[in-house]
């Protein structure tokens, strides 16, 4: 159930809407904020809106590389799984075979046997 969560980024009072903890989204709001204030350094009085901006390139900055590395990293594991996979089969019928052709008849070498 989504609740509203009082906080405090860039000097502007938000109400934020969420279904996380007042924590988390406290943890947010902080973490922006200070971005921010790294941005604006001494000049609190600077702009702002221009400020909020450069932290959500930034933070979508971020967000895209490590979308990057997520995929890179789940195609790498995908072919180790097939790899291994692959493998396993291998191996499985290694042991097998061999379990089967001491299993199978033999025929008598002399026809007249038979």
């Amino acid at each position: 159930m989504k609740r509203a969560i009082e906080v405090e980024v860039a000097g502007q009072r938000l109400a934020i809407r969420s279904d996380e903890g007042p924590e988390y989204v406290h943890q947010l709001a902080e973490l922006v904020d200070a971005l921010v204030a790294e941005l604006l350094g001494d000049h609190h009085a600077g702009n702002r809106t221009r400020a909020l901006a450069l932290v959500a390139i930034q933070l979508a900055d971020q967000l895209l590389r490590e979308q990057d590395l997520h995929d890179r990293l789940r195609t790498a594991l995908e072919e180790r799984l097939t790899r291994l996979e692959a493998t396993f089969a291998a191996h499985r019928r290694h042991l097998v075979e061999p379990a089967q052709a001491s299993v199978r008849p033999t025929a008598p070498a002399d026809p007249a046997e038979a």
